[in-house]
């Protein structure tokens, strides 16, 4: 009988919280419409052209500054993958869409994207048949670009950063 009681006591529960997460949102409650906003696109800023060129030699300035420190980062690092022949060990999921993880064998993992549809699938599928290896980076417009090849086929894609492994 205990049972019985419990059992009708988890089903209430149960049927007064499908009941509140299936109610409707009372239209006259916008107060916190904001958040339902969240991904509209900004509005136009409406700069002055003084302002939005002075805004455009900052970022311009900041670019120079700071922009070739991750390039020469990464590229360091290639170097050492590429002149000891490290091979590619695993190819994971990025932490967004359209970016992977690609695992080395001596530790390095960078965050990559694919050049064209299909290239990341296409070397995750290769990776786990065939040795995979760095034959060739080199920049393009401040981009790493990798080329991987194995036995009988190569693809190529833009590191985007490094990454911890996993």
């Amino acid at each position: 009988m205990t049972w019985l009681v419990a059992l009708a006591v988890v089903g209430a529960l149960m049927a007064s919280t499908v009941m509140f997460f299936r109610r409707k949102p009372d239209p006259s409650r916008r107060a916190d419409a904001s958040r339902f906003d969240r991904f509209a696109p900004l509005p136009p800023l409406e700069l002055t052209e003084p302002d939005a060129l002075e805004l455009a030699e900052l970022g311009r300035r900041v670019e120079q500054d700071f922009g070739l420190a991750p390039v020469q980062i990464l590229l360091h690092r290639l170097g050492n993958v590429t002149r000891r022949s490290v091979p590619l060990r695993a190819v994971r999921p990025g932490p967004a869409r359209g970016l992977a993880r690609i695992c080395f064998a001596d530790g390095t993992t960078l965050q990559v994207r694919g050049r064209q549809v299909g290239d990341l699938g296409y070397l995750a599928a290769t990776a786990i048949t065939q040795k995979v290896w760095v034959s060739n980076y080199h920049t393009e417009h401040s981009n790493v670009v990798l080329d991987l090849d194995w036995n009988r086929g190569r693809v190529s894609v833009l590191a985007v950063g490094l990454d911890q492994a996993d």
